[in-house]
């Protein structure tokens, strides 16, 4: 009777030996992408044609007008290799509603069928927002639709740059400038 726990322990003992693997051929490990710090979350406004607009102290930004009478503002994140571009347009009650639809339509053919968070959040100010988190998609992962229903519409997009860009190494980005553009949408005013 004891011959058979020693024998199933010796068949264990030399089954675990013969599936060690040797030392003397290593394995590399898969590359992995390089940690990015995001900015803290401090924030500066942005005095914009009627509209102020909170943008993170470590982002650069510009505007500039259109030629079809919108304003543009490119808000740089540096570390991250990423630009939000947002367009500021104007309106009234007769056409802002057309504006809202077309451009919530175009946010989804953004999302490119990928799973889409969207958050709806309202300013102080009265100042709608609605924000689509797309990590799946790599050209467009963050969008911003931000109205007062009234006077104007602001939209925004973020893009990364890099040649080869997976879900994986923007990650972080995406998490970091979600966050900023919530603190955008609680905090947008009128001027």
């Amino acid at each position: 009777m004891r011959r058979i726990p020693i024998l199933l322990t010796a068949i264990t003992a030399i089954v675990s030996a013969g599936c060690r693997k040797s030392t003397d051929n290593p394995v590399p490990r898969p590359v992995a992408y390089p940690r990015i710090e995001v900015y803290n979350p401090v924030y500066d406004t942005i005095d914009t044609v009627g509209v102020l607009l909170p943008v993170n102290k470590g982002a650069t930004w510009s505007m500039r007008p259109n030629d079809d009478g919108n304003t543009w503002i490119d808000v740089t994140y540096p570390r991250y290799r990423a630009t939000l571009r947002y367009t500021l347009s104007d309106h009234d009650r007769a056409t802002v509603a057309k504006a809202i639809d077309n451009r919530l339509t175009r946010m989804s053919l953004n999302s490119g069928g990928n799973t889409t968070e969207i958050i709806e959040l309202q300013s102080l100010d009265g100042i709608s927002s609605t924000i689509f988190v797309t990590p799946g998609a790599t050209v467009t992962p963050v969008q911003i639709l931000s109205t007062d229903s009234t006077s104007f519409l602001l939209s925004g997009m973020l893009e990364i740059s890099g040649d080869s860009v997976t879900r994986e190494e923007i990650s972080p980005v995406v998490s970091a400038v979600k966050e900023d553009m919530l603190y955008t949408a609680k905090h947008i005013s009128h001027r």
